[in-house]
């Protein structure tokens, strides 16, 4: 820096100096020191003038200031910061490339609109999904290009927790998956990606079950049938008294896990919509069922404790929560020792929930077992879950039944004391259920 000024330096005294020879010359001092200084102002304007059609144009090679001193730094600094300004828009611009070729290559179709639903910018998958041209549909309102229903009752509500299911504009027997999120202020992006094969393998599944547990009841049935005499019939030789006794508890279990796997297949898979909701009396069914399971199964081993408000009811599917309500206090039963304390309680837990607690002074459960519970045939204690006749599908039953009631589950467990607490919304909610796990 300190070089180019004094080069400007040099300059000016030379100019100083051409001005002091020249007054002395002519005498006149003032016209020599002021054409002197026009001279200097007019190169400085010259100067600038140059620089001005260097930036003008682009900073053309061929109209690159040719000068020195603090022309020449100020000229360097510029095309310096130019060209560190070009390396960065490259960079950029192959950052956002690379960008758009992930998004592009993504097998969700994924769509950025603003306020007013109109289409920003979108993928080639949403091409393939929904007929959307990220090239040619910009600039259009998404709810005019995509006439789903649901689509447009989505983008009024503008709900970033709903998933919307509708049906592929561009094949009837493609069902696609959507949802809303929130970019950054007055930008979306919708993001929708094809289910067909869930929805296919899910029905497949439901008839397979069906099938298989049609073709297994009618043997089964008959197989139980002949036990059933057999274990009656006083002839038969005492040694096979305790076989027979032990195949017909065998097959009245697989009996009951056919059952529970139909009733876990309705759950998983039913159209809830299609469902009509009633003023269920919750009292009336424990009651009922706490009385059944003391005649039963805490006969002469478990006693059983309720405490039940008997002018709460909530709406909902009276025979899914039936299955719960029995599985729930059966569990507490069948998965305890003998002299355990159960205690039942139906109970409002606050302003917007009714809560079913179920609790046992049996000797725990440990806690890295509690979060796999809800699981399908998940057993803490395999031999003495066989033993009892459980079939590992019962709280699997009870977590989907109290999802499609849009309630929640939580299990807490220590020794002496563990705890089942099924809520349920005394005002049907709107938001997702889930599933609460306490240890």
């Amino acid at each position: 820096m300190q070089v180019y000024w004094s080069i400007e330096l040099r300059r000016l005294v030379g100019g100083v100096m051409v001005a002091v020879i020249f007054g002395f010359i002519t005498g006149y001092w003032w016209a020599a020191f002021l054409v002197t200084a026009l001279g200097y102002v007019a190169w400085l304007l010259y100067k600038l003038r140059q620089l001005q059609l260097w930036l003008v144009h682009d900073f053309k090679p061929d109209e690159l200031p040719d000068s020195d001193g603090v022309w020449e730094q100020v000229v360097t600094l510029i095309n310096r910061s130019r060209q560190k300004s070009i390396k960065r828009k490259q960079k950029q611009e192959e950052i956002l490339q690379r960008l758009n070729n992930i998004i592009s290559a993504l097998p969700d179709a994924v769509i950025l609109f603003d306020d007013d639903h109109v289409i920003q910018w979108s993928n080639s998958t949403a091409l393939a999904l929904m007929g959307i041209n990220g090239k040619t549909d910009v600039g259009q309102r998404i709810d005019n290009l995509l006439r789903a229903p649901e689509i447009a009752q989505a983008l009024t509500g503008m709900d970033t927790e709903e998933e919307i299911q509708f049906i592929s504009p561009r094949n009837a027997q493609a069902t696609l998956q959507a949802r809303i999120l929130p970019v950054e202020r007055g930008l979306w992006l919708l993001n929708v990606r094809d289910i067909s094969q869930r929805i296919q393998l899910q029905h497949t599944r439901k008839a397979f079950i069906a099938n298989a547990s049609h073709e297994l009841r009618t043997p089964l049935t008959v197989v139980s049938g002949y036990l059933e005499l057999m274990q009656e019939d006083p002839e038969v030789p005492a040694h096979l008294v305790m076989a027979i006794q032990q195949s017909r508890e065998q097959t009245l279990r697989m009996q009951q896990i056919i059952s529970d796997m139909l009733t876990l297949s309705k759950l998983e898979t039913m159209e809830r919509a299609q469902i009509p909701l009633r003023v269920v009396d919750v009292p009336e069914m424990l009651k009922n069922t706490s009385q059944a399971l003391t005649d039963t199964l805490a006969a002469q081993s478990h006693t059983l404790e309720t405490h039940i408000d008997a002018e709460l009811m909530i709406m909902g599917v009276e025979g899914e929560l039936t299955s719960a309500i029995t599985n729930l206090i059966d569990n507490a039963i069948k998965h305890t020792p003998a002299g355990t304390h159960v205690i039942v309680r139906w109970e409002r837990l606050n302003q917007d929930y009714a809560a079913l607690t179920v609790t046992d002074n049996g000797p725990g459960i440990p806690n890295e077992h509690i979060v796999h519970l809800t699981e399908r045939f998940y057993r803490v204690d395999t031999g003495r879950s066989r033993e009892r006749g459980g079939t590992g599908l019962g709280l699997s039953i009870v977590k989907h039944v109290i999802q499609n009631h849009q309630g929640y589950l939580s299990i807490k467990s220590r020794p002496g004391e563990t705890t089942f607490q099924a809520s349920f919304p005394l005002i049907k909610e709107t938001k997702e259920a889930e599933i609460l796990v306490n240890t």
